[in-house]
């Protein structure tokens, strides 16, 4: 934890995977702040090393990499357990994290209209005129509660302290992707969000450390330990069930997974070499 808004902190995460050459951490402050200033709230790199003699061979933007990642993954949740024929999605936040989350679902689901909520109605209808100029058929909406009412898919990507989210404005059979609150000190969605669905996360270790709105309840005895369904990988793998009915509210909990960073960093340094691109430097 740094000093300023809650949320504002240093992160590390490291990872090493053993099909792929490099290793490495990203190096992260975040500034939820920032966002007020044009800037992103993550910031920081991504240090890959060698294996073989553990030379440092390439630094990565880590907002970049966070900026593509995380929505990839939160599409990757939304086919798996969101209703085969969601087509309204419902956005609340503005930021790099809804335009690309726009981007990745439609690619999984037949998105047919898109509702957008921020607290400056003026940034939200100018984001959803840009969005549609992108070929996104995206509204403004003048609360949350009407971006949300009738949403088959639901999107939170805001650095909010307090949520945003209130689960009886769901219907039955909405699945949510949780993203904005990447530390324990921000909260998207509500206790009632949470009590009405039916839990996957990315990666177990970092949701019982990060995501108060889920080990809070857990540990009160509020919410049933089987009501976190398992990780989203244990899905695609077959271990853990997926989206039992149509009525079930899921809900994705992203917090981050650092493989997926570093997987994301070797397929990148290995396209840069590839391509030519990058600056050579010397340490």
């Amino acid at each position: 934890d740094l000093p300023g808004e809650a949320g504002t902190c240093l992160s590390l995460m490291y990872a090493s995977l053993g099909d792929k050459p490099l290793f490495g951490a990203k190096v992260l402050s975040v500034s939820p702040q920032n966002f007020a200033h044009g800037l992103p709230s993550h910031q920081g790199g991504v240090m890959l090393f060698d294996r073989e003699r553990g030379r440092p061979v390439a630094l990565i933007n880590g907002s970049a990499i966070t900026g593509l990642r995380t929505p990839a993954a939160s599409a990757v949740a939304t086919r798996t357990l969101s209703r085969a024929n969601a087509s309204e999605l419902a956005v609340i936040g503005y930021g790099e994290q809804a335009e690309r989350h726009i981007a990745a679902i439609s690619l999984v689901r037949p998105i047919s209209r898109i509702r957008v909520w921020g607290r400056d109605p003026e940034k939200a209808r100018i984001f959803a005129d840009a969005q549609k100029a992108r070929g996104f058929p995206t509204e403004a909406m003048p609360t949350a509660h009407e971006a949300i009412d009738g949403a088959d898919i639901v999107c939170t990507v805001t650095s909010a302290r307090l949520p945003v989210l209130k689960g009886e404005w769901l219907s039955p059979g909405t699945h949510i992707n949780a993203v904005g609150a990447s530390v324990a000190a921000l909260q998207e969605i509500d206790l009632d969000c949470v009590t009405r669905s039916s839990i996957w996360v990315d990666y177990m270790p970092m949701a019982m450390t990060a995501a108060s709105d889920i080990f809070e309840p857990l540990a009160k005895g509020i919410i049933d330990p089987s009501r976190i369904v398992g990780e989203i990988g244990a899905v695609l793998n077959g271990d853990v069930r997926g989206r039992r009915d149509n009525s079930e509210i899921t809900l994705y909990r992203s917090l981050g997974v650092p493989a997926q960073d570093i997987e994301l960093a070797n397929f990148i340094y290995q396209k840069a070499r590839d391509l030519g691109l990058g600056v050579d430097v010397s340490l």
